[in-house]
């Protein structure tokens, strides 16, 4: 019989494990899978940890994994596919935002022959400034990089063995596996569902971490940035060789425009001043985002490290 892995990273999450086991055991109980639940506990520092062993006392298909501290989202995911067994692999958050009765949908879809079934978000429980700025992330990400993701695709997706083969071979440091999951091809199928709210405690993805995700999917899929940083200053040389060439033919001939009265000048030199510096700066930090991309890159550090592993046939022993 097919196995198929579940994939959930949670961090203090200690109000949800309950409802979130018995809504993955009654959603998946009557399938002809073997199934195992892989949480990834990503440092947390409340009751998660024991209520995971406890419930796992009670159900061998859980494997909990231990991250020696909160190490992020997309690397907890890592983890959690270096130690998954399925014919195919399925990732969701462990807030139940996601419900977990769509995986059965997803199921029906590789069963059907694709080897990519995403969960793309009809509506959502967010707050109108939330959703405004993930419409426009996904508008901005979908118009100027070189992948093309479906507007409100998120991580909850099921994946087949072989694409999981091709993901792992994929070994940045900043993933944005949402758009590694449309890099890798493959045959993809999309289903549409209702984001509901989270069902207890506190978002854990709070907005700067939103928007370290976003920049991660921007640099990693997109040269736009530093192409703009190109375009300005073949711009700025332009406009600067029109004007010298105006202003060297203006004095030959002598005309006479206001812009070359003799006036005081010293604000708007200032600000000029001001405004060149305000762009080099921007220039500079674009750059750096890219040079530290880089560092990551070179200085090889492990995306996370496993304190423990937690499975019903070890703990037997």
């Amino acid at each position: 019989m097919k196995k198929i892995s579940i994939i959930i990273p949670v961090y203090n999450e200690e109000k949800v494990i309950e409802e979130l086991v018995s809504r993955l055991e009654n959603a998946t109980c009557k399938l002809k899978y073997n199934f195992e639940f892989i949480f990834v506990d990503d440092g947390s520092k409340d009751d998660t940890l024991p209520k995971l062993i406890m419930l796992q006392a009670d159900n061998p298909k859980l494997k909990i994994i231990k991250l020696s501290r909160n190490w992020g989202h997309q690397n907890a995911y890592n983890a959690g596919l270096d130690y998954v067994s399925g014919n195919a692999v399925v990732f969701m958050d462990g807030d139940l935002e996601d419900p977990p009765e769509v995986i059965q949908e997803f199921i029906k879809k590789w069963e059907e022959g694709f080897e990519v079934v995403y969960a793309v978000k009809e509506t959502r429980e967010e707050s109108w400034f939330k959703k405004i700025m993930f419409s426009l992330f996904y508008h901005f990400l979908e118009r100027f990089s070189n992948i093309s993701v479906d507007k409100q695709a998120g991580m909850f997706s099921l994946i087949d063995e072989k694409v999981l083969k091709e993901l792992r071979k994929c070994r940045e440091k900043n993933k944005y596996y949402v758009g590694l999951r449309f890099f890798v091809g493959f045959k993809q199928a999309k289903i549409t569902y209702h984001r509901d709210k989270r069902f207890a405690g506190s978002p854990k993805q709070t907005y700067r971490r939103l928007v370290n995700y976003a920049l991660d999917a921007l640099f990693a899929f997109s040269f736009l940035p530093i192409r703009l940083l190109t375009f300005f200053g073949i711009f700025v040389l332009i406009i600067i060789t029109l004007g010298t060439g105006f202003i060297f033919f203006a004095k030959i001939f002598k005309f006479n425009f206001w812009i070359f009265y003799d006036l005081p000048g010293w604000s708007s030199i200032i600000l000029l001043i001001f405004f060149v510096l305000g762009v080099q700066m921007i220039f500079m930090g674009v750059l750096g985002e890219y040079i530290a991309r880089i560092l990551d890159e070179v200085r090889n550090r492990p995306y996370y490290i496993v304190e423990e592993v937690f499975e019903v046939e070890k703990n037997s022993k």
